[in-house]
């Protein structure tokens, strides 16, 4: 468990932590990861990875949260979290990115040869640009870094829901998808929480620039915690909400954050509208995408303060909103994946004037960037459909914005597997990215052939 006070930031890029799993039992091990991540939710590979709660092995912290099988799945906010995600009062300003504390995570040889892995808490800041605190991971290779550092990947996680004890850095390392490859490459890893997880607060959950903030600052506070040993060089890469926060990150950069070189942004399986989650009526009623839908206006609501929860809301649902912000994912998907979304959703709620407003905000592609990305997309995914993600990177991302975009379909892939059958291709390019290869562009052969 980490320490209940703040611990010194003390670095140690070359800590030697001896490899004592086998080589074969690091493959089963991410096998298994790879088969849980294929449950086809939003959160899918970034929050299946096994919890070792209360072991050295993942670092992991067991909370008010469920463990069932060795996997968050829910729980309620009844509980306290550890004082490690405890947010100063007063919270001394600082510059985004600048660490409040850390805490080394113990790895039991689960990381490669001389890597050592961080919970962070660290500044960033609110939509209306309040100074706030946001909690996270940085896991830092072992070995000397080149002259100018090492490079730096900021991973942004898919959707674990609205409460403080859903956050991803709660299970530690285990909960970064492509870790050891990463690690491999030799580039510092930071993983972000997102605002309101972890720490206290609103989630601002689908909300863009808030998701792009805090993937960016995670890698300012990642510089921070190791110094001259991190080079300003960035590539992000995010899954289903974390791909809609790489996109994002990817456009506010060059303002937001000019210190660093974003050399790349890549998007698995992302979520590019709410639109994706209107339901559509299946023969049931029910919509496993509507819960993802009601998650977004509970936040958006909470975090604009320009919609009522009961112009799209039906009474029921406004009743236990509550639910929404003290429960994970896992548990809100049990409860509202099997509802009739006539029960769910007041008629005509999707065409309300206020919420158009904020779904066009939140939608990536409405802004250039001079950042490359990546896109892969599952072409059996129904979740984040292959045509509407389609239709995003040819008409938003090559014609509209003319950006520089490599677009690879995953034949087969649901949304939950999108990490894994992407992987060879997202770690392909990230290394590309790195080495400062020509950037591949799809564009011209989507826009040439007027489809994807």
């Amino acid at each position: 468990m980490v320490a209940a006070s703040p611990v010194g930031r003390v670095l140690s890029v070359g800590h030697a932590a001896v490899r004592t799993v086998p080589w074969w039992a690091r493959i089963v091990a991410v096998l298994s990861m790879a088969v849980l991540a294929g449950c086809g939710s939003l959160s899918g590979a970034a929050t299946t990875n096994p919890v070792r709660a209360g072991g050295p092995a993942g670092g992991g912290i067991t909370t008010a949260s469920t463990v069932t099988g060795g996997t968050v799945t829910g729980g309620t906010a009844t509980g306290s979290l550890p004082a490690f995600y405890q947010t100063p009062d007063p919270l001394d300003p600082a510059p985004a990115g600048a660490i409040i504390r850390s805490a080394v995570i113990p790895s039991a040889g689960f990381l490669p040869q001389g890597a050592t892995a961080y919970r962070v808490l660290y500044h960033s800041q609110s939509l209306g640009g309040a100074d706030i605190a946001v909690s996270g991971l940085v896991v830092v290779p072992g070995g000397a870094p080149p002259p100018t550092g090492f490079p730096i990947v900021s991973w942004a996680h898919g959707t674990t829901g609205l409460a403080q004890q859903c956050a991803p850095s709660l299970e530690g390392f285990t909960s970064i998808p492509l870790l050891d490859s990463l690690l491999d490459r030799h580039a510092i890893v930071a993983a972000t929480d997102y605002e309101g997880l972890g720490t206290s607060g609103v989630d601002p959950y689908l909300v863009g620039q808030s998701e792009g903030q805090t993937v960016l600052d995670a890698a300012r506070a990642a510089r921070d915690l190791v110094g001259a040993a991190a080079s300003n060089v960035v590539v992000v890469l995010g899954y289903s909400q974390g791909g809609q926060a790489a996109l994002f990150a990817s456009q506010i950069a060059a303002s937001y954050a000019p210190e660093l070189f974003v050399a790349g942004a890549a998007a698995a399986a992302p979520v590019t509208s709410l639109d994706e989650f209107v339901p559509q009526g299946s023969p049931s009623g029910a919509d496993p995408a509507a819960v993802y839908a009601v998650m977004a206006l509970d936040a958006w609501s909470a975090t604009y303060g320009n919609l009522a929860l009961s112009s799209v809301l039906t009474p029921t649902v406004v009743r236990r909103s509550s639910t929404i912000t003290s429960e994970c994912s896992g548990t809100l998907a049990a409860l509202y994946d099997t509802t009739d979304s006539r029960q769910l959703f007041v008629p005509g709620w999707a065409d309300d004037p206020t919420l158009q407003s904020d779904v066009a905000r939140n939608e990536p592609g409405r802004s250039p960037t001079a950042t490359p990305l990546l896109v892969v997309e599952g072409t059996d995914d129904t979740l984040t459909p292959y045509p509407t993600v389609s239709a995003f990177v040819h008409d938003a991302l090559c014609r509209t914005q003319d950006d520089a975009v490599e677009y690879v379909p995953l034949p087969g892939s649901g949304h939950g597997g999108a990490m894994v059958a992407g992987a060879p291709v997202i770690l392909r390019w990230i290394s590309a990215r790195l080495a400062g290869a020509p950037v591949p562009d799809s564009c011209s052969r989507l826009v040439r052939a007027g489809s994807s």
